[in-house]
């Protein structure tokens, strides 16, 4: 549901843009938002579920996200869709930083593995079906039909999630420093913010280095707590364990490569190749094909061969991918572009689940909650700095080409190889940080 709402609201934001009468700029807050309150809550739902019973606050996720659908789909005006678009990252940050833990407390051994490949599967089903389903229910009912559509699946899953998800024993034990937990939410938050809004506002703007002091501040205020905290917040021992904080950074490093093109892409469809909507679409879905293929083999794989060996695989993917699109010229043809979004796909199934399934499984006993959250936390931070790195680097390599008198094509693409050349050197970092670990 939160990856099929995703593509939708994308498809959704000129309607809502125009409706509301505010700019582009504007209207993107409705998907950035959500994202900053979505990834900066993680851990907190991580330690929650952990003192908790994790079943409920899966569910509650549920209720939460289908409570800021209602909202949205009565709004009326920009501030209060941000209000509803933060209430729905509420939820979905609630559901995201316990899935992982729940899946893990269910499966064991081999059928670990094919269960967070099935989820990677539906994962890319989503993906692969919001921008289809968006674009048909935008046109025939309007853009709040997408958050009407939302409720009844809430509903359903909160009903058939009582009757199927076993309820776990809370470990009543643990316990929380709150003002350690206050630090580091404010301190990802503040980060992801001036992060996801430095190309537009200017990396040396004064609020984008301001954010980035605040960000600063706490974390060494979180550092501080966490040392001397009776209950720390997440435990700076568990980055002492190698397979989680190989892990984590894997997991950085990886989303990172992978994001560097999702924005870029379909304006070199649109600009270079000339292409339209319904056409850069279709080009767009060879990657969950093959995300949701592979996921489900890596999956089945965990239980054969050594997560290294797999990952470091998935990184090889990743590293071909990222330079054909970087080689990928001014005319290339339909196959070449299918194919190098194939190998993409590809790299991203292998990769994610033996990672995933390493890091969870090495979290160590009462903390399954917080080591499962902040891996989400890590895999959303990729994103966002994949997407806000690549465009810094496009933007300013675009500029400098149009000075120096370069054609506006050829600047285009040079700015693009590059950016995609930063996508190849994360993945280079990835394999090797992969191959090293155990």
């Amino acid at each position: 549901m939160s990856t099929l709402s995703a593509g939708i609201m994308n498809i959704a934001l000129p309607t809502m843009s125009e409706q509301f009468h505010v700019s582009l700029e504007n209207i993107q807050l409705v998907v950035s938002l959500y994202l900053l309150v979505l990834t900066s809550l993680l851990p907190l739902f991580g330690k929650l579920s952990d003192m908790y019973s994790r079943k409920w606050m899966y569910l509650g996720g549920f209720i939460i996200f289908g409570v800021g659908a209602f909202l949205g789909a009565i709004a009326g005006s920009l501030p209060f869709m941000l209000f509803a678009r933060a209430v729905q990252g509420i939820g979905s940050s609630a559901m995201m930083a316990t899935s992982q833990a729940l899946i893990a407390q269910v499966f064991h051994g081999a059928s670990r593995g094919k269960a967070f490949g099935a989820i990677g599967a539906v994962v890319a089903g989503g993906s692969l079906a919001g921008p289809a389903i968006g674009g048909a229910l935008i046109q025939a009912w309007g853009w709040r039909s997408i958050f009407w559509l939302t409720i009844p699946i809430c509903l359903l899953g909160v009903w058939r999630g009582i009757y199927l998800i076993p309820r776990f024993k809370a470990v009543k034990k643990i316990k929380m420093d709150y003002q350690s937990a206050a630090y580091f939410t404010l301190m990802s938050f503040f980060f992801l913010y001036a992060l996801n809004t430095a190309t537009d506002k200017g990396w040396t703007s004064p609020l984008i280095l301001t954010f980035f002091i605040f960000s600063f501040v706490f974390f060494i205020l979180f550092i501080w707590r966490e040392k001397s905290a009776k209950h720390p917040f997440i435990g700076l021992s568990i980055f002492k364990i190698p397979t989680i904080s190989y892990g984590y950074l894997v997991a950085v490093l990886g989303f990172t490569s992978l994001f560097t093109n999702s924005v870029l892409f379909p304006f070199y469809l649109t600009d270079i190749m000339h292409m339209d909507p319904f056409s850069i679409g279709l080009l767009m879905l060879p990657f969950p094909i093959t995300l949701a293929a592979t996921s489900a083999v890596s999956g089945a794989l965990c239980a054969k061969w050594p997560a290294r060996i797999i990952t470091t695989v998935g990184f090889i993917f990743l590293i071909i991918a990222t330079l054909m699109f970087a080689c990928i010229g001014t005319a290339p043809s339909i196959s070449y572009i299918v194919l190098a979004q194939l190998v993409m796909g590809a790299g991203s199934g292998t990769f994610q689940v033996p990672n995933n399934n390493t890091v969870i499984s090495a979290a160590p006993k009462g903390k399954l909650g917080i080591v499962a959250s902040v891996n989400a936390l890590a895999r959303n931070a990729g994103m966002i700095g994949g997407i806000a790195l690549s465009v810094a680097v496009f933007v300013w390599v675009q500029r400098y080409q149009i000075t120096q008198g370069v054609a506006v094509q050829q600047a285009f693409l040079t700015a693009y190889r590059a950016a995609m050349l930063l996508g190849t050197l994360f993945a280079v970092a990835g394999g090797i940080l992969s191959a090293k670990r155990d």
